[in-house]
């Protein structure tokens, strides 16, 4: 099953969420933190697995079983042995993981575009989704505070939310605002009776003339300053405080990558 753009959303936010859980400290958080988190990326890859093409879905389950041993080693608190599995699991995923699904996906990733466009779009994937995978993780160590989940960590990882958020927004309004001749052009995709496929001629083109102005200022504005805010309410006393910042965060960002990727933008 082709779900198109939910399992390209959800592979960029899991492997952007096991890269950020592998930059944590396994001194001071419990091995049973780390050992949950895995076995929830675990079953994300299995779901991205059954909603991409079966062309691809044995990589996705790859990427699933290293989870699996990751997880396997931290509930047995073999922490360096779990930090070794998740590596490997969120370099594959955040390269191989996500490249794969753009190849089979023509529509996500059109092909002939100009080196600017390219890079536009290749940022947008992945930061739009990077800032779920990492408002999760946020999300997730604000409940923890039992796990061994510090103020500083929560602090350190908000900030770097809040950046993230920022470059996003630099990403779309660069798209948005820039002179016509960065704007991006893609090659037309049309579906004919064998799928969907290119046109005969790639020198046919469309230009999407405009953002809707809710995606544009969610991405643009919300979602800068609900980080800010989540980042500002570390300050107190409870991890829980930002909570519902982060919650929010990963609601909106999701709603509005799937009309940024419907748009192929």
């Amino acid at each position: 099953m082709d779900a198109y753009p939910f399992n390209l959303i959800l592979a960029v936010a899991t492997a952007s969420a096991t890269i950020f859980l592998g930059f944590l400290p396994t001194k001071s958080i419990s091995s049973a933190f780390f050992a949950r988190e895995t076995a929830k990326a675990l079953l994300a890859w299995v779901l991205v697995a059954f909603t991409s093409s079966p062309k691809i879905m044995h990589l996705e389950f790859v990427l699933a079983f290293l989870c699996f041993a990751s997880w396997w080693h931290f509930r047995r608190d073999r922490a360096l042995n779990g930090k070794m599995w998740l590596s490997m699991a969120s370099g594959l995923g955040i390269s191989l993981g996500i490249m794969f699904i753009l190849t089979v996906t023509p529509r996500a990733y059109p092909p002939g575009l100009p080196p600017l466009n390219e890079t536009l779009l290749l940022a947008s994937i992945y930061l739009g989704s990077a800032v779920i995978g990492l408002a999760y993780t946020c999300c997730t160590l604000s409940l923890s505070e039992k796990a061994g989940v510090t103020q500083n960590i929560l602090r350190r990882y908000t900030g770097l939310l809040l950046g993230l958020t920022i470059a996003r927004a630099a990403v779309l309004l660069v798209t948005y605002i820039a002179p016509p001749r960065f704007y991006t052009y893609y090659p037309q995709i049309k579906r004919y009776d064998d799928g969907l496929s290119l046109p005969p001629s790639h020198t046919e083109s469309f230009f999407t003339p405009s953002l809707p102005l809710l995606m544009l200022f969610s991405a643009v504005f919300i979602l800068p300053f609900l980080a800010f805010f989540a980042q500002r309410a570390t300050g107190f006393s409870s991890l829980a405080q930002p909570t519902r910042y982060l919650a929010a965060i990963i609601v909106i960002a999701f709603l509005t990558e799937i009309l940024v990727r419907t748009l192929v933008l």
